[in-house]
């Protein structure tokens, strides 16, 4: 090989120091899309676990509860013939002022349950006061908001803020 061929020391530090310039650029950007995708699978899931719960209780006609943690921490709790649970993902957050648990009953119908067992019907849900924010981190500034009508159809609304 010649002499002519290859890269100096200085050449190939000053390329690893533009390259470490343009990822510390790019750290912040890379964050909120973690935040927004962590957001929308949270939002997903919940969908996906209102369902669930809601087609198991008319399919077995028996009464469904879904309990609802706040936030990720602690070791999610595995889902029972009778209950299903939800908490949302990574740094996501339940808005404080979201119902925790849920009744599916055997005809497809919802109200907020009480933490007694088995689960009683507190009151009906109310799909324009009962809505389940879920926010992108504690203090952040996007949600999603998913309401529940009385007969259990679920409805998600776009982008808020907490």
């Amino acid at each position: 090989m010649g002499k002519g061929r290859g890269f100096t020391l200085i050449e190939l530090m000053v390329t690893i120091a533009v390259l470490a310039i343009v990822a510390m650029m790019a750290a912040p950007a890379f964050n909120n899309m973690m935040l927004t995708q962590n957001l929308n699978k949270s939002t997903q899931n919940l969908i996906s676990t209102f369902n669930e719960a809601r087609a198991k209780a008319v399919l077995e006609r028996s009464a469904i509860k879904v309990e609802l943690r706040s936030d990720s921490t602690g070791t999610p709790i595995a889902n029972t013939a009778m209950q299903f649970n939800w908490q949302p993902e990574s740094k996501s957050v339940l808005s404080s002022s979201s119902p925790t648990a849920l009744l599916f009953n055997l005809n497809g119908g919802v109200c907020i349950a009480d933490n007694s067992t088995p689960p009683v019907c507190v009151r009906l849900i109310d799909s324009s006061s009962d809505v389940f924010e879920i926010c992108d981190k504690a203090g952040g500034n996007k949600s999603k908001k998913v309401s529940i009508s009385k007969m259990g159809t679920i409805q998600q609304t776009q982008l808020g803020t907490c």
